[in-house]
């Protein structure tokens, strides 16, 4: 289930990466790949809040925390931003940095 949720966040890394590099060059991302973005970012929230309630006496609450904060980071972008609005830059760099912080604080639960 650890691994599902890794591997979730992953792709979501990835499609945010393609986001934040689009935002750089001052162009709208698609919205396919926002949707999709936010769409395995919130599954892989979800799995592992999923791992966290079936086993209450080990889970990665760290990353949990982090995850929520980057999430509602990312809620505030979708919410603000358009394709006719400027792009909260600085922000979403912020939003890959928790990001980043928080799957590798949960790489560390699992592998470390």
């Amino acid at each position: 289930m650890l691994y599902a949720s890794i591997a979730l966040f992953v792709v979501a890394a990835t499609l945010g990466a393609t986001i934040l590099t689009t935002w750089l060059r001052k162009k709208n991302a698609p919205k396919a790949v926002v949707y999709s973005h936010g769409l395995a970012a919130v599954s892989g929230l979800l799995v592992l809040l999923y791992y966290a309630f079936t086993h209450p006496e080990a889970y990665p609450k760290l990353s949990i925390i982090l995850f929520i904060v980057t999430a509602l980071g990312g809620i505030y972008m979708f919410i603000t931003s358009g394709p006719d609005k400027p792009k909260p830059t600085t922000v979403a760099a912020l939003h890959a940095l928790l990001a980043v912080s928080s799957l590798v604080t949960l790489l560390v639960f699992v592998f470390g």
